[in-house]
């Protein structure tokens, strides 16, 4: 049964694109099934599956060729809301320092219409965030300068200054990183 709704739904689509289509595919998909009840007959007894037909120019209702459109519709409007929605709904917002490097496992405050969110950025000072329910980030790390962007000055990339602290750590980490690689 699930499986004649399957043909059936495939069929519909061909149909709808094509009627010269339908011509080669309805004796396709017959073959196949038939093909398939063969195979599962051997095992289960009295299995059979149902064929579909051709439609030899009847008239369709005018309900009938509406109700197709909009389940078409419904059916591309939910595969572009999965694949597109993360996409528009997430934005990306990269962490550097004045000198061009980022600032990797940053704590920030990520302020929403619901409420602060406590986040910290990866090992590339990438951080995702809501596009419409942020209204501010704040950096609050010792290493670097609290500081506050409002919903409009939040961009791709955001500059942020070192405290004294943090040039430190960074100087450090830069003469201990450089004696591994050599």
């Amino acid at each position: 049964m699930i499986l004649d709704a399957i043909i059936g739904l495939f069929v519909s689509i061909v149909s709808a694109l094509s009627e010269g289509l339908v011509i080669a595919f309805v004796p396709l998909v017959n073959g196949i099934a038939a093909a398939l009840e063969a195979v599962i007959g051997l095992f289960v007894t009295g299995f059979s599956l149902g064929r579909i037909k051709r439609n030899n120019g009847e008239p369709k209702s005018k309900a009938s060729v509406v109700g197709s459109i909009a389940a078409l519709l419904g059916i591309v409007a939910l595969i572009a809301w999965l694949v597109v929605g993360p996409r528009v709904m997430k934005q990306t917002v990269t962490l550097v320092a004045q000198d061009g490097h980022s600032l990797p496992f940053a704590a920030l405050i990520v302020h929403t219409s619901e409420g602060d969110r406590h986040l910290r950025t990866d090992n590339a000072g990438n951080l995702e965030i809501s596009r419409f329910r942020t209204t501010a980030v704040t950096v609050k790390d010792p290493r670097y300068v609290e500081k506050t962007w409002p919903k409009s000055e939040i961009a791709a990339r955001l500059v942020v200054e070192r405290t004294v602290l943090g040039t430190s750590l960074d100087s450090l980490a830069d003469q201990l990183l450089k004696r591994a690689k050599e």
